[in-house]
């Protein structure tokens, strides 16, 4: 798969859209000071988090259903 078919399928992604509207939210949040800096960072860690997990667990089912 060349880059620019991995990156058609991320940017189709709805993963991917959900992890940019948590960012913008989370960046809205800190601009508006109703979070401060420390409470940013935890958010956008936390959804990068989610992100990876929910990446990682796409691909455990498509590499299972490879084997069969």
């Amino acid at each position: 798969m060349t880059f620019m078919e991995q990156l058609k399928k991320i940017v189709r992604s709805r993963k991917f859209w959900v992890l940019v509207a948590a960012l913008v939210a989370t960046l809205a949040a800190f601009l508006t000071q109703q979070i401060d800096v420390w409470q940013a960072l935890q958010a956008a860690l936390a959804a990068l988090a989610v992100y990876s997990t929910g990446v990682a667990i796409e691909d455990n089912g498509n590499g299972i259903q490879k084997q069969s």
